[in-house]
Order: C-alpha cells, then structure tokens, then sequence
C-alpha cells in the first residue's frame, strides 16, 4: 500500500474517533444538566409532579381544591323560644310555657276571661258562679235576653217570669244558688280514657305515625312499621322535648305522654284503643314482626302479655252532656239607626222595638286573632248560641224554623261565597215569580204622568264579568212599575246592555245636560222621576269619584269608559223635575269577581252617594260603600230589588215600620227594605249588606188605594 492510500486511512480512522467521542460528550452533558435541573428542581413534595411531568409530560396538573364542609346554621330563637332541627323553626317547648295566639307564653296566662290557673288540676278552671262553655267560662245569668208577649217584665236567660207574674224565677231544670241560677242536675261530662303515666296509650305503630305526621315532624306516608324517616321524625321528636334516651323507642311510656300532646286529633281516638305496657314479645324496635327459629324454644312466661278478654274492664258509662242553651229568635225590633230614624220622623210607636242581639254566624276556616279583630276594631257580634245551618235558605223558611223551635238559627259561610245564586245565573225571566211579592197589595195611584228610566246591564263585553241578576232585577222593577203602580208604558225609559253612548243620551254630557230625560221632564211639567240602575259599577282608583259601567267599557280601563256618579248628580240636579227617587242595585267596589268574602265589610272610606244631599233627590243604594250585594236564592233577582218591590207595592206602609195612611214615603221605604234586606243577608247567607240613602226632605214616592193586609 502506497503512503497517500495509508494516509488517507488513518485521517478516517481518526475522524471516525473524534466524531464517536463528540456524541459521548454531547450525550453525557445532556444527561448531567437534566439530572442537575432535576435536582435543583426538586422540592418536598414535589417528586410526583416530576415524575409525572418527565414520563407523562401532556398530562393535567390541575388538582381540585376540596370545598369545605357547609355546616346547617342554627336559627337562634328569641327566649322562650326554642329551634327545632327536626322541624326548621323556633317551637314552644319550655316547661310551663304553651303557645296562645302566637305567642309563646306562661300556661298560667292563658286561661281565658273569668278562669284562673290551678296548680293542682294542671289546668285553666272557671271561677264560682262561671260555667264552662267550650274553651270559655260564661256567665249563666247573661247572654240571652227573653222577652214575656204578654207583659211588660224583661227577664235575663235562664231566668223567666214568674208564674205570678210580679217578677223573674229561675227557668226549669236551673236553681237559685248565691243570687245566679245554677243546674241543678247537670252531670259531669265524662273524660275519655287516657293511660296513667306508667303504662302506654298505645302500641299500635301506624297510630304513633300518624300523632308523628299531625305534630309536622314525619313528611312520610304512614306505614305499619316504623322506617327510616320515622324513626328520623321520632328523633327530632325527643331532642326537641327532651325526652332523652327511650331504649324502648316508641313503646316508650313517657314519650308517648309526651307525644300525644301534640296531636290532639289523633290522641282524640286513643280512648277506643286498649292500653298496653309494653310492647308484645315478638314485636322488635322497628316494629316489624320477627321470624321465630325452630330451634329456638318459646318462653314459658312472656315478658309482657296482653289481659285475657274477661279480665277488660268495661269503659265508664259516659253521661249525657249538659243541655245546651240557644238564643231566643229575634221578633219585631229594628236595627239601632232605623230605630232612630223611625222615632226622628214619625216619633215613638208601642210596637217598634231596638234590637240588641244582631248578630252573624262565624265563617269557615276564620282564625281566633281574626274573630278578635273584628270584634275590636270592626264591631263585629259573632253568634255564639244559634242553630248553625250549612245551606242556605230564604229568609221565609229560616223565620218559620225559628218559631217553631222558639231558638236562633243563623248560617255559617264558607270562606267564600259564589255570588250569583242558580236562578239568578240561569238568565230566565223573572215577571211571574215575582207577582207574587205585589199583587196581595192594591195597586198603587197617581202615576200618569210620572217617568221612570230603568236600565240592566248584563252582558259585558270586553273582557268583563257578567252581572248575572242585572236583566231579571231590571225586568222585575219594570213590571211592578207599569203593572201594579201605574206608570203608562210610554213613559218608562227601558234599557238592557246600556253603552256609554245611551247613557250619555238618556241623561246628558259635561258639556250639554240636555238628554232624552231632561226634554221629557220638559214636556211634562211638574213629573216625578223614577230612576232604576242594576249592573257593574265602580270606584275610581284615588277615591275621588264614582261611576256606572256601562257594557262597552274595557277591562283595565273602566274609568276611561264610564259615566261618573258626580255628572249623573249635577244633570239630575238640572232636570227641573218635582222630585227625583234614585234606585241603584250596584256596589262600588274594585272588584268585579263573583266571590264573596264574608262577613262582607266595606273596606272603603268613600261613598257613591253625594257628598252634600241634593235639592229634591233621594238616593237609595244597595250596599255601603264598596260593599257586595247578594242576590235572593228564591226569586233570582237582586236582594236589594226584591224587598224594594215589596215596599214599593205596600207593605212598607204597614206597620210597626208604617203609619197606614195609605202613602209611601222615602223613610218608610228605606226602613223596610234596608231592615229586611239586612236580616236576610244575615240569616241567609251569614253575610253583611247593609242599603244607604242620601236624602233631603222626606220625598213621598206612592200613593196605595187602600190599606194593605
């Protein structure tokens, strides 16, 4: 080999050396700097995420940060107070303290009016001479009043006159002890059976449940064992009462006690169960029946057993409660203001009678704070001693129940009351039931020439409710008009489903007065008008002013589309006629539903009357303010409309209310309608309605041909 090739060979021998030793150097300082970063890097708690990122270098370093355990706040309740877990609010639970209104108070303060707290009995008892009466303690010698036919004696229940006649004795079946008449054979009326502090009320499982269920601590449906949210419910139970630990669980004599006072329907049916001491031998905690082994011999004495048929003692005999007492039905009297206003006018009269005891039934679902407020504040009587019905009835049945049985009877509400009757939504005419409330009377007088606007609104359009009686009132004053009074066909205005356009027509506008009536009153000098609205009307949302709806008017805009009473009053003061008689089967209130709410009291401060009386215009309105008015169950027509065809056709002007002098005037006819309609809305419906007049002078509205019978 020649020296250039050997030369050649040996320059790649080295190049070959010093590019494998380049690599070597390049590989190892590569390696010693990751190992020198790695351990620069590296920190306490920090090999993980090393070896995480090295060998899974795209995987998440995201740890979740763990959400710290919320704890339930605890309530805090103001002392007495005390918060239960099981029930999520502030309960009554201290000892000596109960709940009363609201209230969480000392037991020794509850007791009711004329009772004291007695540390003995562990309970209210009514002082001597008081009877108890429910949850109250009544004086016997108080609260009815009876009146003798015959004489002019007045004796206070259960006194009556004496057989002499000189004086009061007390009535059968009472005696005379320290001045009061007291029973004299009034039996004790029989507790129900309770078990005595060591024994059980019960051992039935779905019965504590159901006492669980009633006190609001078990949501669950009542099952024949004791489950999971039971158990739960019966554990709040103890901590809130402090029971403290029952290895018996529900079979527990003490919780039991202890429960059953809080759920007094349920422990109102424990007298029918049989008491236990404790519970049967293959009953377990859960109550649930346990499955007996084979091999497991039965005991010879159980531990607890219940008593053989024959050794149950018979339940006491339960007595017959005491008589109960009811209020004397109310005969011949008026109302305090119609009293007055009677005497004012025609002075005193031997037959007429002040009414003392008016009063309504309590409505349905009505709480104790609510029957107090309306006493308090509204003056409201609640009837406390009548026979409650829960249908109603016309007036006539309920007056003839009253003297046959010689006792109150009134009708307890709903909570509320549909306003439109079954004949009154059934939309036929009324002209021949009501002939028969005016043709027993003679036919009126002195009519000829006499006009009369009668206008029944029905029908609304435009979104608002329809006013069922409107058409058959309006059609039931038009027929006494032109077939019993004596108003000529010609003369009467008739309308049904007046528009703001006929209404503007008939009686005028702001700008003009001169109407349809205004040029009829001029044609005929010297007419009385008669004037009849039945339909909607309303109150104007400031209270400034109220007005009639007429049919067209728009929901949510009735006061853009209605006739305002203080344009109807200045037009009609401006007709020129005689006199003006106003007639008006509306309330004036804001709303416009077909429900009642009883007792039915006006909630408005305003009147639809005039502020001051207007020369020669009586005003007689249906209901008070903003009041609802009702219809009558017998004759479909507006209650208002029908005790004002009665008076209207005569019965108005006999007495005690009337003089019998064969004319009609306003006062008479206010007295009577406003008297009978109040006592039917209350014997009927358990309601209030009470007619209101404006007037100026005492306007004589008919003449009669001869007495009425």
């Amino acid at each position: 080999m020649d020296n250039p090739s050997r030369w050649l060979s040996s320059a790649g021998l080295v190049a070959t050396l010093l590019a494998a030793l380049i690599i070597l150097s390049l590989t190892g300082f590569s390696a010693g700097a990751r190992e020198q970063g790695m351990a620069e890097s590296q920190e306490p708690g920090q090999s993980i995420k090393l070896a995480q990122s090295y060998y899974y270098p795209y995987y998440p370093q995201i740890r979740r940060k763990r959400k710290p355990r919320r704890r339930r706040a605890v309530k805090k309740c103001k002392s007495p107070w005390t918060y239960s877990r099981g029930l999520r609010r502030c309960i009554c639970v201290k000892e000596g303290y109960a709940i009363s209104e609201g209230r969480c108070v000392k037991v020794a303060e509850i007791c009711p009016v004329n009772a004291k707290w007695s540390d003995e009995a562990k309970k209210c008892l009514c002082e001597d001479g008081f009877l108890k009466s429910g949850s109250q303690c009544i004086d016997p010698n108080a609260g009815v009043v009876t009146y003798d036919p015959a004489g002019q004696s007045r004796c206070l229940w259960p006194r009556v006159k004496s057989e002499d006649g000189t004086g009061c004795s007390c009535a059968p079946g009472y005696k005379e002890d320290s001045g009061r008449c007291a029973l004299s054979d009034a039996p004790d009326r029989a507790e129900p059976r309770r078990a005595p502090p060591n024994q059980l009320l019960t051992g039935e499982i779905p019965v504590v449940q159901q006492c669980l269920k009633e006190a609001g601590y078990l949501r669950a449906p009542v099952r024949e064992s004791m489950g999971k949210k039971a158990w739960t419910a019966f554990w709040f139970f103890k901590q809130d009462y402090s029971v403290g630990r029952t290895p018996e669980g529900v079979y527990n004599p003490k919780a039991q006690h202890k429960l059953f006072t809080l759920c007094p329907k349920t422990s109102s049916q424990l007298a029918l169960l049989p008491a236990r001491i404790a519970p049967p031998a293959d009953v377990p905690r859960s109550g649930v029946p346990l499955e007996r082994s084979r091999n497991q011999p039965k005991p010879q004495q159980p531990v607890a057993s219940l008593p053989a048929p024959a050794e149950i003692k018979p339940a006491p005999e339960v007595k017959s409660p005491v008589k109960r007492v009811y209020a004397r039905p109310e005969a011949g009297c008026l109302p305090s203001d119609l009293h007055t206003l009677i005497v004012g006018t025609y002075g005193r009269r031997p037959n007429l009678k002040k009414c003392t005891q008016t009063c309504i039934a309590m409505p349905a679902n009505i709480t104790r704070k609510e029957i107090k407020e309306y006493e308090s504040k509204r003056g409201i009587r609640w009837c406390r001693d009548c026979i409650e019905l829960s249908t109603q009835l016309p007036l006539e049945e309920i007056l003839r129940l009253e003297r046959g049985a010689n006792v109150q009877v009134c009708t307890r509400p709903p909570s509320r009351l549909l306003k439109w009757s079954g004949l009154a939504a059934s939309g036929r005419g009324a002209y021949t039931r009501v002939r028969a409330l005016y043709t027993p009377f003679p036919p009126g007088t002195d009519h000829d020439a006499d006009i009369a606007v009668v206008i029944g609104n029905r029908t609304y359009q435009n979104g608002l409710p329809v006013n069922a009686s409107a058409s058959a009132s309006a059609g039931a004053l038009y027929a006494v008009l032109t077939e019993h009074l004596g108003y000529r066909q010609e003369n009467v205005i008739d309308l049904r489903d007046a528009s703001l356009k006929q209404l503007t027509k008939v009686f005028g506008s702001k700008e003009d007065h001169k109407g349809d009536l205004w040029r009829r009153v001029q044609s005929q000098p010297g007419a009385r008008v008669l004037i009849y609205y039945a339909g909607h009307a309303g109150t104007r949302s400031d209270q400034s002013d109220s007005y009639l709806l007429p049919v067209d008017a728009v929901k949510y805009r009735e006061e853009r589309a209605s006739y305002a009473m203080s344009l109807l009053y200045a037009n009609l003061e401006k007709l020129g006629a005689k006199s003006v008689l106003l007639l008006l089967e509306a309330g004036f209130g804001r709303d416009l539903s077909d429900f009642v709410f009883p007792p039915n009291l006006p909630g408005m401060q305003v009147s639809a009357l005039p502020a001051k009386p207007v020369p020669g215009l009586t005003v007689l309105s249906a209901s008070d303010r903003d009041q609802k008015t009702l219809d009558d169950p017998k004759y479909g027509i507006g209650l208002f409309t029908r005790y004002l065809i009665e008076g209207l056709a005569g019965r108005a002007d006999l007495e005690p209310i009337g003089n019998r002098d064969r004319a009609i005037d306003a006062v008479e006819l206010y007295a009577y309608t406003s008297h009978m309609v109040r006592l039917a809305a209350r014997k009927s419906f358990g309601l209030l309605q009470k007619p209101t007049i404006s007037q100026q002078g005492n306007l004589r509205i008919t003449r009669v041909q001869a007495q009425g019978q």
